[in-house]
């Protein structure tokens, strides 16, 4: 190779390193951008012309993305399971808030209404104890009312949360596709930040909504439900709906017209709709047998009594239509509202009899929920709340850390290390240090060369 020749060899080589010096300071700047990939120059010899030459120097041939496609699609199937407990404890919590703390919540106001009964027993014939009767009673009923109501809420903010993520869904569904079509039009070499766009959009996407993901040979990918239905396909996006829908009004998740709710089992989305659907309504299940329970118990009892006029008792609250509503509905008999002397105390017509009102009392230790005492009915419901809350948080824990393991695993490999992107830096620099000194050798051999010829 001549002089010239070894000129052009070693301009080529200062390219090259500095290329490399580019791209570790393009890795240092986006050391902390999410979902950054780290970038690597490939060199490559160029080769010499004929035997008799040492080569040609160096070349870049590309850039690369350090992606491990195994690990992006295990995060893929991870996340939706993560998602999924994160959501269900989220939502339970609000359950559990609703049912307020234990000793302050119904389970004190059913002691202070048998407590009530228990004084009416002592004084049968007192104006005062017939009012605390109404009185307890009241807060009772008000306290079965507003538990619903908050439960009800606690539902309908769930189901706020199914609306937002069928957004989210189809707003990342929407960048997915615009992504596709980037990617499939662009050079491979131009597409490494567009595909690092495209990893994280699917990554949240898999998180909202369990799905399968199909990677084309075009960089592009194709994304389907858990049961099938597209999602993305190529630079189409397929967008969910959220329908209001009876008797509720609690949103369906329809795709194509079809209601898919029911295939939806995991995913952040999965979550909130498995706490609308079955947790809540099942706490107010329970709820409304606590107060079906209570409202039919008395009622039954204060029926053989009499009150102050020696009239046969009624019912004390107004009779439940059924278990389902009971809790939402309970309030005290309208009769005995503006009349404690309609309170049926007496289990014979004779003057401050008071067998009627300690078998009220006694309801208190008798077995008229389903086999259990009222106070046990309720510790019940809220073991149930508490047990859901608590294994939801143990699950969504161990599924985090599952999660935070496949991402340090991906990390090792697509990460960016300050360390070793610093050394690597050196190693350009020195690369490119050794290159210029020598060009200038060589420069000033040939200048040397010109000299003698003069």
């Amino acid at each position: 190779m001549s002089l010239f020749g070894m000129l052009g060899t070693t301009a080529r080589a200062l390219d090259v390193q500095r290329f490399g010096l580019d791209v570790v300071g393009n890795n240092l700047a986006n050391v902390n951008t999410p979902g950054y990939t780290k970038r690597v120059a490939d060199l490559g010899a160029i080769p010499p012309p004929d035997r008799f030459s040492a080569g040609n120097g160096v070349e870049v041939l590309g850039v690369r993305s350090m992606r491990d496609r195994l690990y992006d699609q295990r995060l893929f199937d991870e996340s939706p399971l993560e998602q999924q407990q994160s959501a269900m404890a989220d939502s339970l919590g609000l359950a559990e808030v609703a049912l307020g703390q234990p000793g302050s919540s119904i389970d004190a106001d059913l002691a202070d209404f048998f407590d009530a009964f228990a004084e009416l027993a002592d004084a049968p014939t007192s104006p005062t104890a017939r009012q605390q009767v109404v009185s307890e009673a009241e807060s009772l009923a008000r306290a079965f009312n507003g538990m619903a109501s908050r439960l009800t809420d606690a539902a309908r903010a769930t189901d706020a949360r199914v609306r937002e993520d069928v957004a989210s869904i189809n707003e990342l569904s929407s960048r997915i596709a615009s992504l596709n079509k980037s990617i499939g039009s662009s050079d491979p070499s131009q597409t490494l930040h567009l595909r690092d766009q495209q990893v994280e959009a699917v990554k949240e996407l898999s998180g909202l909504l369990g799905t399968q993901v199909l990677e084309m040979n075009d960089g592009t990918v194709q994304i389907v439900t858990r049961s099938g239905r597209p999602l993305v396909i190529g630079d189409d996006a397929y967008p969910l709906s959220a329908v209001s829908g009876p008797p509720s009004g609690y949103a369906t998740v329809q795709a194509g017209g079809r209601d898919i709710t029911a295939e939806i089992t995991d995913g952040h989305l999965g979550g909130v709709l498995q706490v609308r659907d079955r947790d809540i309504p099942g706490y107010v299940a329970q709820l409304d047998q606590v107060a079906y329970g209570v409202a039919t118990a008395v009622n039954t009892v204060h029926a053989t009594g009499f009150d102050l006029n020696g009239t046969a008792g009624g019912n004390f609250f107004t009779p439940p239509a059924g278990v389902a509503g009971a809790a939402a509905a309970l309030s005290v008999d309208p009769a005995l509202l503006g009349n404690p002397s309609r309170i049926a105390a007496a289990g014979l017509v004779a003057p401050g009899d008071n067998g009627v009102a300690r078998k009220l009392a006694d309801l208190r230790d008798g077995a008229i929920v389903n086999g259990q005492t009222a106070d046990e009915a309720w510790s019940a419901l809220v073991y149930s709340v508490g047990s859901d809350v608590s294994r939801a948080r143990t699950e969504q824990a161990s599924r985090g850390e599952i999660v935070h393991q496949i991402e340090q695993l991906r990390d090792s490999v697509s990460g960016i290390s300050i360390d070793e992107e610093a050394a690597m830096m050196m190693r350009f620099q020195r690369a490119y240090q050794a290159n210029a000194q020598f060009f200038t050798v060589i420069d000033e051999t040939i200048q040397t060369l010109l000299s003698l010829k003069r």
